[in-house]
C-alpha cells in the first residue's frame, strides 16, 4: 500500500510541474499577443516595458537608471545591436515592422503608442509629411537633413538631432523600412 501512495505522489508532482509550466507559457503568450495587438502590455503603451514609463522610457534605459535621457549619444550600431539582442526572432525577416524593431528604431521612435522614449519624433503619421526619398535619406544619413545636436522643431515639439546613421544597413533594408514608414499616414 505504501508504494501505491508513493507512485501517486510522484505523479502528482509531475502533473503539478507540467500545469505550472503550461500556465506560465499561457501568460507569456497572452502578454506577447496583447502587446503586439494594441501596442500596450509588455512592449508598448505608455506604461509597458518598452513604453514611456517602462524599461526603455523613463525607466532603466531612458531618463531612469542609465541616466542617458535626451543626451543619449548612441551610434547606429549600438542602437541596432540592442534591437538585435531584444528581437532575435526578426533576424532575416524583411518587413518594415520587423526591421523597425530589429534595427532598434523603436528605442527612440514611437509608432501608434508603442516604443519610443520621447527623445525622438513620433512616426505614427510620418508618411503624411515626408516622402519615401526623404525617409530613406534620413535613415542612411540623418545629417543630410539636420545638423547633429541641433534643435529641431517638429509638430511644435523640440528635439535634439541625435539620430545615428544607419548607413551600414543594406540599401534593400533601408528601402523596406522607408516604404513601411512612408505607408504610415
Amino acid at each position: 500500500m505504501n508504494s501505491k501512495y508513493s507512485f501517486n505522489n510522484k505523479k502528482l508532482v509531475i502533473v503539478s510541474i507540467l500545469l505550472i509550466l503550461l500556465v506560465i507559457t499561457g501568460i507569456y503568450l497572452l502578454a506577447v499577443k496583447f502587446s503586439s495587438a494594441n501596442g500596450a502590455g509588455l512592449m508598448g503603451g505608455s506604461n509597458g516595458m518598452m513604453g514611456n514609463n517602462g524599461m526603455m522610457g523613463n525607466g532603466m534605459m531612458g531618463n531612469g537608471m542609465m541616466g542617458m535621457g535626451n543626451d543619449m549619444n548612441m551610434t547606429g550600431k549600438g542602437v541596432n545591436n540592442m534591437g538585435h539582442r531584444m528581437f532575435p526572432q526578426y533576424k532575416g525577416v524583411k518587413t518594415g515592422p520587423a526591421l523597425f524593431r530589429y534595427e532598434g528604431c523603436f528605442m527612440c521612435h514611437t509608432i501608434n503608442g508603442s516604443g519610443g522614449d520621447g527623445m525622438a519624433p513620433n512616426l505614427s503619421h510620418i508618411g503624411q509629411v515626408r516622402s519615401f526619398s526623404w525617409i530613406a535619406t534620413q535613415i542612411a544619413d540623418p545629417s543630410a537633413h539636420f545638423k547633429r545636436n541641433s534643435i529641431v522643431t517638429l509638430n511644435g515639439v523640440k528635439y535634439k538631432a541625435v539620430m545615428p546613421s544607419f548607413k551600414n544597413m543594406s540599401s534593400k533594408d533601408i528601402g523596406i523600412l522607408a516604404k513601411y514608414l512612408e505607408s504610415l499616414k
